[in-house]
């Protein structure tokens, strides 16, 4: 063992077992931070041999899985086995406000704006009608401190009035965080299309422009997804494959680690084989397609599993 049992289980036993003992918050996690340093020094000084085997890029997990045991191994393309540079983030966010402009008649000013990293993140949810990004935990739980209208905090106060506390109904959030009150920005994907809205938003709260935050939402979904059907960014993302596409010299080791291992490997996803071929191609060479045994292109994801 990496720890002291004897001390592992008194201090065990001192936080939890004892249940006449009242504890308050405080003090069960001074308690807690006891125990902690008391299995980080014994970790520390250790001399078990298993401490020595650690992989750092090994895999770890709560619950046990023989990998020996999994026979077939299943891939996305994109942000799976194909990674892009931040130039995709720029170009979506460019397309996407040049059709603000020119397709739906927003402000000319917004040519202008620049993507700028760091202004979204994959999975915050967007209160529609108020405008409002903010992070939710698993628990349906607004986080304080995290909810925006553009690029202006919102107060706690003002937060917990609108919806009542900090904890979401499942009315509310809705299955996949989607429903007519809230949105989930789900993949990477999203990051620019948040950073539009909050800047869209924040230049009409500027300049004093009264505007529906729920329509400014649906306007700007409507003029990313449009760069994604009408082909558009697939076809100059395949025609600039180092522009746009990360190299990956883990990739072609770890699927011929699987190939070796006489797994059987899928590859299934949304987009064309035109566009997965010139990004396959690049990332792992002209025979890309041996290491699959199955590859499956424009799926329609999620309808393909229904």
């Amino acid at each position: 063992m990496l720890f002291n049992r004897t001390k592992y289980f008194r201090f065990i036993s001192e936080i939890f077992l004892q249940q006449r003992r009242s504890y308050t918050e405080i003090r069960q996690l001074e308690e807690l931070q006891r125990l902690y340093d008391l299995l980080k020094h014994e970790s520390l000084s250790s001399t078990h041999g298993y401490s020595k085997k650690m992989d750092p890029n090994g895999i770890f997990s709560n619950n046990e899985l023989d990998l020996q045991k999994i026979k077939v191994y299943g891939f996305d393309f994109d942000y799976t086995l194909a990674r892009y540079k931040p130039a995709l983030h720029s170009l979506i966010y460019d397309n996407a406000k040049t059709f603000l402009v020119k397709n739906l008649r927003y402000p000319d000013q917004l040519m202008n704006f620049c993507f700028r990293p760091g202004m979204g993140a994959r999975g915050l949810h967007l209160d529609i009608k108020r405008g409002w990004l903010m992070k939710v935990d698993s628990y349906h739980n607004i986080q304080l401190g995290t909810v925006y209208r553009g690029m202006n905090a919102i107060p706690d106060d003002e937060v917990i009035a609108a919806h009542h506390g900090t904890k979401l109904s499942v009315d509310v959030v809705g299955y996949l965080g989607r429903t007519t009150n809230m949105f989930q920005f789900v993949d990477i994907f999203s990051i620019p299309e948040i950073t539009l809205l909050r800047d869209v938003t924040q230049y009409f709260i500027d300049n004093g422009i009264p505007f529906g935050s729920e329509y400014v939402h649906y306007d700007v979904s409507e003029a990313v997804a449009a760069f994604h059907k009408s082909g558009m960014m697939h076809q100059i993302v395949g025609e600039d494959v180092e522009t746009y596409f990360e190299e990956n010299v883990r990739l072609k080791p770890f699927l011929q680690r699987l190939h070796d291992g006489n797994k059987q490997i899928f590859l299934i996803t949304n987009s064309t084989y035109w566009y997965v071929n010139r990004g396959m191609t690049y990332l792992l060479g002209d025979n890309w397609r041996d290491f699959f045994d199955v590859i499956i292109c424009q799926a329609r994801k999620p309808s393909f599993f229904g």
